[in-house]
């Protein structure tokens, strides 16, 4: 027999679209938070926040009216391009990575002043639980538009009689991205002993990268990835002259628009470590470089 070359169709499990969610750990650099409102322009200094992590609860995590609580990831992805001429299929994305962000109750340092008192740089100030708190515990969402690009390893050169070519129901790759989008704030407020819960509102932008390896089976995808970036959170909110708790007083006029003005603004450098599961569906207009699978029949 001559050298015909036949073709075999591409894997079912190449789709144009995905949706994704997962899980994940946060990280955050040092950071200044400045407090400014009515008689307070208060900073601390290097505050090392962290993260609120819930520890797996098949009553949160399994519950559709609660799985939204623990720090999550979420995303919805078209594939643009095929990886024929550029190695690599390329994706646009669109979703929003649900941080938490919270300031530890220990003694920070501080300057500026509240009303009459001054404090002088390098000042302690006991940021204890009873009269302060400050966190986004229902969120710091990233907020962001991504593109992506995913590598296929391991499959130019292999034929139907390796493991993962004669139905390509197993996969597995590399993925980097990069992001920008805004921030999307819910804060938790608590000064001089009185609590503020806020509403949503959009309080500043972010940049960030991520690389990953996946894992494929037909069109169930597991990325292991880490992500980081820079978050700038202009005006945060801090005061307000009503809210959700209703612990805050409600005040009206002038008073109540100086305490809605109030804010805290701070930035910083975030690492996300998570793992998220995807589904891809659809299929893409036309095979794309590693969608058919060349093979030399036996003689």
């Amino acid at each position: 027999m001559g050298q015909a070359i036949g073709w075999v169709d591409g894997p079912k499990a190449h789709g144009k679209w995905y949706v994704h969610w997962g899980y994940h750990r946060a990280e955050y650099s040092k950071a200044d938070l400045r407090f400014v409102g009515p008689g307070i322009n208060l900073t601390l200094h290097d505050v090392k926040a962290t993260d609120m992590p819930s520890d797996f609860d098949p009553k949160v995590h399994l519950n559709p009216a609660a799985f939204t609580i623990p720090q999550f990831n979420a995303r919805i992805g078209r594939k643009i391009k095929d990886g024929i001429t550029v190695p690599g299929d390329f994706w646009i994305s669109a979703g929003w990575d649900h941080l938490k962000y919270k300031v530890p109750h220990t003694v920070h340092q501080v300057s500026g002043f509240i009303d009459s008192t001054v404090y002088a740089p390098n000042s302690s100030f006991d940021w204890a639980w009873r009269d302060f708190n400050f966190e986004h515990s229902d969120g710091m969402n990233f907020i962001r538009v991504a593109a992506e690009r995913n590598f296929g390893l391991g499959r130019a050169s292999r034929t139907r009689q390796t493991w993962d070519t004669a139905n390509k129901k197993w996969r597995f790759g590399l993925q980097t991205a990069a992001s920008l989008g805004v921030v999307l704030c819910a804060t938790d407020v608590r000064w001089m002993g009185i609590r503020t819960k806020h509403f949503w509102r959009i309080t500043g932008w972010g940049v960030s990268a991520s690389t990953g390896a996946w894992f494929q089976y037909g069109r169930f995808r597991m990325l292991a990835r880490i992500h980081a970036g820079w978050l700038d959170i202009g005006r945060s909110n801090f005061l307000a002259s009503n809210d959700l708790s209703g612990e805050t007083p409600v005040v009206e006029g002038a008073a109540a628009a100086l305490l809605d003005a109030s804010s805290v603004r701070h930035s910083m450098a975030f690492l996300e470590r998570g793992i998220t599961v995807a589904y891809h569906f659809g299929r893409s207009g036309k095979p794309g470089a590693d969608e058919r699978i060349r093979t030399a029949p036996s003689r």
